[in-house]
């Protein structure tokens, strides 16, 4: 990966338009545009440059408009901007309502921090494969998600930067414990429920994913690179109805784990080349999906306990469990490869 001053300047535009518009609403974007070049891939365009600059780059990118979003957040409670009630941890209210151009720059130098270290982890010899271009068939161990790493550390940095609660928010309780209104998720925060969440979603993924490399690989190989993300982001655009009040589950630290899972055991259970696939061939992987996703939620709660539900900045559960399975799935697949 190359760092590209244009991409940088253009980062503090994404990051300071995350901040207006909200963190949570920035990763909703992120989804929907993700749908838009997943579209181009199936008409039969390369959609690689549209994915890479526009969705996952300085537009919409997580590790720019998300993260921008959520540290502005941060900034705008530890100057009082947010009226009571609220804290640092809220990524939904659009900043723009509280009219404060230092908001927005905020939003935007963090822009530039997350366009600036994600470049700079992408090029640490243990990270050769970054996210979204997971590379089907690649068996790098070390790989992980980049993107994702870097929102935890730009998350971590905040949370001592403007917050008081310490990484391990422990001040009110044990490190597991939730309750009051110290919570992430309250209406999928029971484990076996979580776990349930990830199972299912997590095969829904899977499912979706194989289907994408199996019937549109051998017309545009280019799909691979993003496969992976599509139940990621079906999950990122449902939280729509969580932004409105609605109990919808939060979903996409289990489904991109998933499909990761899927897509990276496939080739050792049903060969190399998605054009020798059969649906009994695949049930494995499928089932892998599952169960992969099944740990990423209960990973994800786990986190969320241990560093987000009792804090006052937000430091993300989903990405958070991102990170380090990526990194578990790559090291398993390089091994049994």
């Amino acid at each position: 990966m190359e760092f590209d001053p244009l991409w940088l300047i253009a980062a503090f535009g994404g990051g300071a338009f995350g901040a207006a518009i909200g963190g949570q609403t920035a990763f909703i974007m992120t989804g929907i545009m993700y749908m838009v070049g997943l579209a181009g891939y199936m008409g039969g365009f390369d959609a690689g440059v549209f994915m890479d600059s526009v969705v996952f780059g300085p537009v919409f990118g997580p590790h720019i408009a998300f993260a921008g979003g959520a540290a502005a957040a941060a900034y705008a409670a530890r100057r009082n901007y947010l009226p009571a009630g609220m804290n640092g941890r809220d990524i939904v209210t659009p900043l723009a309502g509280f009219s404060k151009a230092d908001i927005y720059v905020v939003g935007g130098i963090f822009g530039m921090i997350g366009y600036t270290l994600n470049q700079i982890v992408a090029m640490l010899p243990i990270f050769k494969v970054s996210d979204p271009a997971m590379n089907y068939g690649a068996t790098d161990l070390g790989s992980t998600d980049t993107v994702a790493c870097t929102i935890i550390i730009i998350a971590i940095c905040v949370r001592f930067l403007w917050g008081s609660t310490g990484l391990f928010s422990t001040k009110e309780g044990p490190l597991f414990w939730v309750g009051g209104d110290k919570h992430w998720v309250a209406h999928q925060e029971k484990w076996s429920h979580t776990a349930l969440i990830g199972f299912f979603s997590g095969l829904l993924s899977g499912f979706a994913t194989l289907m994408l490399v199996l019937y549109i690989f051998p017309i545009n190989p280019g799909i691979v690179n993003h496969a992976q993300l599509v139940g990621w982001a079906i999950s990122a655009i449902t939280l729509i109805f969580l932004t409105c009040g609605l109990n919808t589950p939060v979903t996409h630290h289990m489904t991109i784990i998933a499909s990761i899972a899927a897509l990276k055991f496939a080739p050792t259970f049903a060969g190399a080349d998605p054009g020798s696939w059969t649906s009994n061939d695949l049930i494995i992987p499928l089932l892998l999906a599952g169960l992969f996703g099944l740990i990423a939620g209960l990973v994800g709660e786990a986190l969320s306990r241990s560093t987000n539900a009792n804090g006052d900045t937000h430091i993300d559960p989903p990405a958070f469990a991102i990170f380090p399975m990526t990194t578990v799935l790559y090291a398993i697949t390089a091994i049994i490869a």
